[in-house]
């Protein structure tokens, strides 16, 4: 079935001399993968690499069997194109991080526009923002509620558990965080990215952030693993 839709970049993959896979997540049929053969070729005038950057905005058509293997990818084009991404490496940075954490985080080819728009919405506010020191933190906060997995929170209660998904008291810290954390978390979770950053923390306490995170991702999402790309994103935030 032929489909022209929008597409979001998340990887790419070298298979064979010439060609590479490239994984996306779709309008119209949430994850997908594409065998774009030829485009590492000196002879390719069609595609270019650089039009599959990590959150790259794309319209593409392909063609879909829809049966879960790789499809083909026919044409590619930048839909929105970014004006400050590309040059600033902390942005840079940021994004090649948020799209290792979607292709670990999200698994079906099933359409979700509600969660596709939000990390569209998202990207584009953060190639406009001159003040994005916790875009990261907080898109990763509030994404847990479209991958059905945010946080169920109680009155009165100082910790939160990472493994029964809500608040409880306990002397094992290893899977709580305390008070302040969640006040933070809380404060994140219900504003917008504009208003984000007046949630002071420092880089000691965002890594702190990102790591629980991390943590948490990983109990409810199967087959969760760290991102690579996350030390490197540390080491750039120390020199801020």
């Amino acid at each position: 079935m032929l489909i022209s839709t929008e597409a979001i970049a998340l990887s790419t993959i070298k298979y064979s001399e010439s060609s590479v896979i490239f994984k996306c997540y779709t309008l119209s049929n949430g994850i997908k993968s594409y065998i774009i053969k030829g485009i590492r070729s000196k002879k390719n005038k069609s595609l270019s690499l650089g039009l599959f950057q990590p959150m790259t905005i794309l319209e593409i058509n392909a063609n879909h069997k829809n049966n879960g293997g790789l499809e083909n990818m026919r044409a590619a084009k930048i839909l929105a194109p970014y004006r400050t991404i590309p040059f600033d490496i902390i942005k840079n940075s940021l994004v090649l991080f948020i799209s290792e954490v979607l292709s670990k985080s999200i698994l079906e080819e099933e359409k979700n526009s509600v969660l596709f728009n939000y990390i569209k919405s998202s990207v584009l506010w953060l190639d406009s923002s001159k003040k994005y020191v916790n875009f990261h933190i907080q898109f990763l906060i509030k994404i847990l509620k479209y991958l059905g997995i945010s946080p169920n929170f109680e009155d009165n209660l100082d910790f939160f558990e990472n493994s029964k998904n809500q608040f409880d008291y306990s002397d094992d810290f290893n899977d709580k965080i305390s008070g302040k954390f969640i006040e933070k978390f809380e404060f994140l979770l219900g504003t917008n990215f504009d208003n984000g950053v007046k949630c002071m923390i420092s880089n000691e306490e965002r890594k702190e952030f990102l790591e629980f995170l991390m943590s948490y991702m990983s109990i409810h999402i199967g087959g969760f693993r760290r991102p690579n790309s996350l030390n490197i994103m540390y080491e750039l935030f120390k020199k801020e």
